[in-house]
This record gives structure tokens, C-alpha cells and sequence, in this order.
């Protein structure tokens, strides 16, 4: 009877141990600091979806073959970007699920005709020249 008292209880453990390493390794660990390269394509972004944790701090360093506007939506956040210039654009990943990430081109021709043009028209064009580029997903932690 001692014995299968031992074999139990030796079973236990194991089984208690393995549930204390699955657990540490779903648990996400501490928030990273991450650093992602994005280049924005003729209006594709890759990578096309960008994949963190809850609490990173994340940078991503856009390049994009067009200057034009780049819009995380439901953090609201939007940065000019240069054409061929490296742009930080960094954030906190606070807020989990999958997030529409757009782009806004602005060529040349467009930017001289937008100068002339009112607030309300220019407001029209931004929605009318929206690319969906990618997604964020952002995992809780």
C-alpha cells in the first residue's frame, strides 16, 4: 500500500510541476521593447500583420516608397511619412484584439491640389484616399 501511496504521489507532483511550467509559459512574461521593420509598397504593407503582446512598447520604423499619412485605427494614431525616409512610429500596445492599419498617399499632384481646396474637400479626399494596409493583433498578456 506504501507503494502505491508513493506512486501517487510522485504522480501528483509530476502533474502539479507540468501545470507550474505550462502556466509560466502562457503567461507572456514582461512587456518587450520591440523594434519592427514595415515598409509600405505601392499601398502593401509588409509584414501585412504585425503580431505583439499586451504592454510591449512598440517602434515601428516605416519606409514607404510614398510620403502620405499612417493611421492605426482604434488607438487613433497618425504620423506623416516621408518617401525613402525611415519614420519611428511608436506606441503601447494597451488595448487587445486586431486593429485596421491604413495608409494615406500624398503625391506630389494631390498635395498641390489639396492646398487650394477647402477644409470640408479636404476631408472628403482623406476618406476617399484611405488604403487598408494591414492589422495590428495584439494578445493579452
Amino acid at each position: 500500500m506504501n507503494t502505491k501511496k508513493l506512486k501517487l504521489t510522485g504522480l501528483l507532483l509530476a502533474v502539479g510541476l507540468i501545470a507550474i511550467i505550462a502556466g509560466a509559459a502562457c503567461s507572456g512574461g514582461d512587456p518587450q521593447e520591440l523594434d519592427i521593420e514595415v515598409s509600405i509598397d505601392h499601398g502593401l504593407m509588409n509584414p501585412e500583420t504585425i503580431e505583439v503582446i499586451q504592454g510591449d512598447m512598440v517602434t515601428l520604423k516605416i519606409l514607404a516608397n510614398e510620403g502620405g499619412e499612417f493611421h492605426l485605427h482604434t488607438y487613433d494614431i497618425e504620423m506623416d511619412i516621408e518617401a525613402g525616409s525611415e519614420t519611428d512610429f511608436f506606441f503601447v500596445a494597451e488595448a487587445t484584439g486586431r486593429f485596421k492599419i491604413t495608409y494615406h498617399p500624398q503625391g506630389e499632384s494631390e498635395h498641390n491640389e489639396e492646398e487650394k481646396e477647402g477644409e470640408e474637400e479636404h476631408d472628403q479626399q482623406d476618406e476617399a484616399g484611405e488604403i487598408e494596409v494591414g492589422f495590428l493583433e495584439v494578445q493579452p498578456r
